[in-house]
């Protein structure tokens, strides 16, 4: 073995085992996402008592995610803040953590807040990290320290996954005796992705 494959087989293998973890959480979100029902039935949410309170102050006067990253400060909620809803006398968004939901509407006329928490349970914290982050609210999103290390993160993946396919190709090409199957396996996922392209912009 040539000290050049020898160097792209070690890559190969140590990028697979680094990102395998990974590959497991995107895999599980996937199954969440397509078994919902079973999901709900298997592992249901549960809905923690609601908590009401009341703040001193809240700067109403700055942009909603100040003031919903404000108020997750003085009631000491950790998360990602989502799809903030401001009307007449209220203001309500959701705050999300892996496996657990919580939901603060606060009352701007007479700064109460309630809080209701939901947990979600482990493999739905793997569909959440599976979409996060996402295009979806955009002009908000990753304003959580944790997500601004997860999108990082999941681009990191995303290169490494396209060094892993290209790493795979160059060690077949050099492993003659695997040339043949190779060939095979290759000319059918190519023939599986045309039919699944095709079935999509037919349907």
């Amino acid at each position: 073995m040539t000290p050049f494959r020898t160097v792209i087989r070690n890559l190969h293998i140590l990028t697979g085992l680094f990102i395998s973890p990974f590959i497991l959480i995107y895999s599980f979100g996937v199954l969440t996402f397509n078994n919902e029902g079973l999901l709900n039935r298997l592992s249901p949410v549960k809905r923690l008592p609601e908590i009401k309170t009341k703040l001193d102050t809240i700067p109403y006067g700055e942009t909603d995610l100040a003031v919903a990253k404000a108020v997750c400060k003085k009631l000491d909620i950790i998360g990602e803040v989502d799809f903030i809803s401001r009307w007449k006398g209220h203001l309500s968004f959701p705050v999300n953590k892996p496996g657990l939901r919580t939901i603060i509407n606060i009352n701007t006329i007479n700064d109460s807040v309630s809080v209701s928490r939901e947990q979600l349970g482990s493999l739905r914290a793997m569909s959440y990290l599976h979409q996060m982050p996402g295009p979806h609210n955009e002009n908000i999103r990753g304003n959580s320290t944790f997500l601004k290390f997860w999108r990082v993160m999941s681009n990191a993946v995303g290169y490494f996954l396209l060094f892993l396919a290209t790493s795979g190709v160059l060690i077949w090409l050099l492993l003659k005796s695997e040339r043949k199957m190779g060939v095979f396996v290759l000319i059918l996922g190519s023939v599986t992705l045309t039919c699944l392209i095709l079935l999509i912009l037919n349907s």
